[in-house]
């Protein structure tokens, strides 16, 4: 297998090799930043023997956190990658309280609401109340 760091210009290998404290990466779209994200995780992984229960990659949307998984998967293997926490910021905070919510005293059995879940719920109390709907 080539090494990571092979197919990558200087300024993302420079990115990837940053281990010690923070790093913030600023870039236009497709300028590899996902592929400066996963080949980190992968060096890390690799060459720092960073488990990968402890690497958290969180992103906006499903498409990216697929994308991400499927990058990581090619790069530390199949073994390796469903071992990662790939998601998005929403799906990682849900899969958090559902893990333990219980500790704050209450039940794993919550349902979260989307915007139009919310506005139907709105809706449906203020006729319960009889309170006249206005637009």
């Amino acid at each position: 297998m080539t090494d990571l760091l092979d197919s990558l210009n200087p300024v993302q290998r420079q990115a990837v090799q940053h281990t010690e404290g923070a790093l913030l990466l600023l870039s236009g779209a497709g300028s590899g930043k996902t592929r400066v994200i996963t080949h980190r995780i992968a060096y890390l992984i690799r060459h720092h023997g960073i488990s990968p229960f402890n690497i958290l990659a969180v992103t906006f949307t499903n498409k990216a956190a697929g994308e991400m998984k499927t990058r990581l998967e090619n790069l530390v293997g199949e073994g390796t990658s469903k071992l990662l926490w790939v998601s998005t910021f929403h799906s990682s905070c849900a899969r958090i309280l559902r893990r333990d919510i219980e500790r704050l005293g209450y039940s794993r059995s919550f349902t979260i609401y989307d915007t139009a879940d919310q506005l139907t719920l709105i809706k449906e109390i203020l006729k319960a109340l009889k309170f006249r709907e206005e637009q």
